[in-house]
């Protein structure tokens, strides 16, 4: 089957979204099918990154075509993913698979069959009632062919609000690759005798780091490891936790290498708050299906995470992670 992927997102990135559509072609190649992965292609901050292949750790085993993108805001957005619609259905392929509603809708008018992925609701999104529109009028094609969600919470949010779709939806949680037998745990920073506890991602607000700051300042026979973050949001906490030298900051590193330090870890820290906030302003932790979680169990190691219905849809207190309130750090200590 000839599948064309499309992606509103630049590649490289140190977006999590990048790894998981980058890990999803990959799957679909490996099971035979035909696969392109289109995306627009603005000036990227990775500038140096010479293979894409390399960089997310995949086979080279699926196409990646780059369509230029106008500089023009909200309106080049919208461009790029009419664009991008009309050109994947030139190309003719068996379905059209993506993440943006207006590329999956355009797409579906030229004629091609099409599966929307969605991670929230559609009218939670940055354009809400543009979307919601343009997804109705989709899901009415008969070259709609299915919705794809991440949790069980996103299936029922669709059942209720899109009756019509109820029967064509698809829970498909994220997930992540085993760990290559021959990959040997990196050498971490600070000492090696202590417990090594170990987070990786984001350092916005909602993931918990100031969970973290403060389990580090309690703990002092434990090493913590952070990596990930944009380079003011580690300053900041280097700053903010600098009298302590049991934490440590590794800022963003290549998806890659991830694996090396993932293994080094003892224990896998998910301090997920209960508002997660999106550039849209919306809370997405009801409907999140977090890529860190699957990776973390990749690795075999210790995962304490936060207890949240969405985390209970994959991990079961006591039996494969600890799960504790994300608002009690003395339950975290204690963990």
């Amino acid at each position: 089957m000839e599948l064309v992927y499309l992606a509103n997102c630049v590649l490289p990135s140190r977006s999590a979204n990048t790894i998981q559509i980058t890990k999803m072609c990959q799957a679909f190649a490996r099971q035979g099918h035909d696969v392109t992965l289109l995306v627009p292609a603005p000036p990227s901050r990775e500038a140096d990154v010479e293979d894409l292949y390399d960089f997310y750790d995949v086979d080279s085993c699926f196409k990646i075509c780059k369509l230029a993108r106008p500089r023009l805001s909200s309106v080049g957005t919208f461009l790029v993913n009419y664009r991008m619609g009309r050109v994947a259905a030139r190309m003719n392929p068996d379905v059209v698979y993506s993440r943006s509603i207006v590329a999956c809708y355009f797409a579906s008018r030229a004629g091609t069959d099409c599966v929307f992925e969605s991670h929230s609701p559609v009218r939670e999104s940055r354009f809400g009632r543009v979307e919601d529109t343009f997804f109705r009028r989709l899901i009415e094609h008969d070259t709609f062919e299915s919705l794809v969600v991440i949790s069980d919470a996103l299936r029922e949010y669709y059942r209720e609000e899109y009756p019509e779709v109820r029967d064509r939806i698809v829970v498909a949680r994220d997930a992540a690759d085993t760990v290559d037998e021959s990959t040997d745990p990196v050498e971490l920073c600070g000492k090696a005798g202590p417990l090594q506890v170990g987070y990786v991602g984001h350092l916005y607000e909602g993931r918990g780091m100031d969970l973290i700051g403060a389990l580090a300042r309690e703990q002092d026979g434990a090493e913590f490891h952070v990596i990930g973050g944009e380079p003011e949001d580690v300053a900041y906490w280097e700053d903010r936790l600098g009298d302590r030298d049991n934490i440590h900051f590794y800022g963003f590193l290549p998806p890659s290498e991830l694996d090396q330090y993932r293994l080094a870890f003892d224990i896998q820290l998910a301090p997920y708050q209960r508002e997660i906030a999106t550039n849209a302003g919306h809370n997405t932790v009801q409907w999140m299906s977090p890529l860190k979680i699957f990776e973390y169990m990749a690795a075999g190691r210790a995962i304490v995470a936060s207890d949240l219905p969405a985390i209970r849809e994959i991990l079961t207190d006591g039996e494969t992670a600890l799960l504790c309130d994300p608002t009690d750090e003395r339950e975290w200590a204690n963990a």
